[in-house]
């Protein structure tokens, strides 16, 4: 009879309902939402949120740094994480393909289009850059997919945004696309780049950030959008973003 209970306590324990885990995919490198401190450690906006929705839940948070938004979001379509927390642009494509619940942010309307230290003379709005000019761009992004819309451009692919601004510090690249929400961390750090605002057709503008999850997983969808509602309600998101100095709608 003992080993009996012993066998079904094992079985309850090391199954799903048991666990209890929230495995979220994201990706290190995108101060001040997710980033690494000096003891290696994650930090940022969206750990914070993340840990807020998990213990909300009654959920242990399991966090997966999956290296770039094509690993994401083909991680989240395998069944490998059950979410997707990363300042990840709601975009009506997107939300064609995942299930995107809000959780922080503005709509984006224009997007910052980064030069080191000056804009080249006739460059006045993206479609002059012309192909004799390469742009980098995060993989996956939200800025990736805009650019794909615009013709004769000259694309190169990176993991991350730093990657990016390395690619036109050191004359790889001419310019880089990135979110606007970063610009506040970034500039302070690198005085040499240049702005210029690029303005977006109401198709490709962004409704916010969003949890980006399977739209299999209903029952995950039901429970975590009503529990975003309950921390906006408890003041907890606004509260995160004046620690990290950010900005809701």
């Amino acid at each position: 009879m003992n080993y009996l209970i012993f066998c079904i306590c094992t079985l309850l324990l090391s199954s799903p309902l048991a666990a209890k885990e929230l495995v979220i995919g994201t990706t290190s490198g995108y101060a001040p939402y997710v980033s690494l401190d000096e003891r290696g450690e994650y930090v940022g906006f969206d750990i914070d949120f993340a840990n807020e929705l998990a213990k909300k839940l009654d959920r242990t948070l399991v966090i997966k740094d999956l290296g770039s938004m094509p690993s994401l979001f083909l991680s989240l379509k395998q069944g490998k994480i059950d979410a997707i927390i990363w300042a990840i642009s709601i975009t009506e494509e997107r939300q064609k393909q995942v299930e995107m619940i809000y959780y922080q942010g503005q709509t984006i309307n224009s997007l910052p289009l980064l030069f080191w230290k000056a804009i080249p003379e006739g460059v006045t709005s993206i479609d002059k850059m012309g192909p004799q000019r390469l742009i980098s761009v995060e993989a996956g992004s939200f800025q990736e997919s805009f650019l794909k819309t615009i013709p004769g451009l000259n694309l190169k692919q990176v993991d991350k945004v730093m990657d990016a601004l390395m690619e036109i510090k050191y004359g790889k690249s001419a310019a880089t696309l990135i979110d606007p929400f970063l610009l506040p961390t970034l500039l302070p750090q690198f005085p040499e780049v240049q702005v210029l605002e690029v303005p977006l057709p109401p198709s490709e503008q962004s409704f916010g950030n969003g949890i980006a999850l399977n739209k299999k997983n209903q029952a995950l969808i039901a429970e975590v959008r009503k529990t975003v509602d309950e921390l906006r309600q408890e003041g907890k998101i606004r509260a995160l973003e004046s620690k990290w100095k950010l900005g809701g709608m």
